[in-house]
């Protein structure tokens, strides 16, 4: 297996092309920071995320609905824990350019044109088999909202038909979480390349076998073109990381999502009137929302049709991330946080080499 990745076609003219095993020198962190993308970001027209020729010819309506115990969530038996996928060496990595190689927070977008992106993560880490929430997905798919996603590899690994169903549905983004969900702050070398790098394998071996189904191939090779290689964007777990982290990423040609919005869905006191009112609190032009869609969230479905529908009446537009980019300078901070620098630190001491 070929780990050499093509953004989605006209995503990121710097492109996304990996290589394994790589090293790299420290790389300074520049001040938080509005930087335009004029130059590195292709038209909006040119964005394919999906094909709804092959999502209709490979599952019915009932396949993608879900059912009740999607969102379960367990823990692993001894001996189940899924082997990472095979890397092979690619092309030379096309490294991003200096304005996108920090960690983005939000766009401000030109004319103050009201778009926003949510997303959803899809965490799970080793040791379990996290849920999938399909009546977040359901909801979006119903009303045509667009949206990222953020599985980790390990996530892809134990629902291989949901993460196909996300990838070839025209409405989604599908981006990188990592292999298992640790603390990228604390890890380095070859242990923060591999999780990097492992869900981006585990991504296109799941797309190659897709490819290979008769229901796919019915489809024709246009529109299996339109399914992106590669995720082009990449979030990091827990929201840490650190310079040698964002300076990988940005040599993979990776950029690096954060928030502006946290939905805190995690908390299990959470109510979707919470989540409601928060984001039409903050919403604004260029923002970029967090949920989870792993049977996490609390309260997190049933938040959609409170405030989905109030900030289409505001004019709002939802977008996918790498949509929103083209919209406008990214704000960009030296670092990752939750809301504000020096918040998430506690992770740190929860954690050993990165895992709890």
């Amino acid at each position: 297996m070929k780990i050499s990745s093509q953004a989605a076609p006209g995503l990121l003219a710097a492109g996304v092309t990996l290589v394994c095993g790589l090293g790299w020198p420290g790389s300074p962190a520049a001040a938080e920071k509005e930087v335009s993308p004029a130059e590195v970001i292709a038209p909006l027209p040119n964005l394919t995320f999906g094909s709804s020729a092959v999502l209709e010819s490979c599952w019915t309506k009932e396949q993608l609905a879900g059912a009740p115990g999607d969102k379960k969530i367990s823990a692993l038996r001894a001996g189940d824990e899924p082997a990472p996928p095979a890397l092979a060496c690619g092309q030379e990595p096309r490294p991003l350019p200096a304005e996108l190689r920090n960690s983005i927070r939000s766009v401000k977008p030109r004319d103050q044109e009201k778009v926003i992106a949510l997303t959803f993560d899809l965490c799970e880490r080793e040791g379990e088999k996290a849920g999938y929430d399909f009546a977040i997905v359901n909801y979006l798919r119903q009303h045509r909202i667009p949206a990222t996603f953020y599985p980790s590899g390990h996530w892809m690994r134990l629902h291989p038909e949901r993460t196909l169903q996300l990838m070839s549905d025209p409405l989604f983004e599908v981006g990188n979480h990592s292999w298992s969900h640790p603390d990228l702050r604390l890890l380095a070398g070859a242990t923060l390349e591999d999780q990097v790098l492992w869900a981006q394998a585990q991504y296109q071996e799941l797309r190659s076998e897709l490819i290979r189904r008769p229901c796919a191939a019915q489809a024709g090779p246009e529109e299996l073109a339109k399914i992106p290689e590669d995720p082009a964007t990449f979030r990091f777990p827990y929201g840490t990381c650190n310079t040698e982290d964002l300076h990988f990423l940005a040599e993979q040609g990776l950029a690096a999502i954060q928030w502006s919005i946290v939905t805190a869905d995690a908390a299990k006191t959470r109510t979707a009137e919470d989540i409601a009112n928060l984001v039409l609190r903050r919403a604004r032009p260029g923002a970029i929302i967090v949920g989870h869609a792993n049977g996490l969230g609390h309260g997190t479905a049933e938040a959609l049709p409170l405030f989905i529908p109030a900030l289409l009446k505001r004019g709002y537009r939802l977008v996918t991330v790498s949509e929103l980019l083209t919209f406008g300078p990214a704000v960009t901070a030296p670092d990752c946080y939750e809301q504000k620098p020096g918040d998430n630190l506690n992770y740190d001491r929860l954690f050993d080499k990165g895992r709890p």
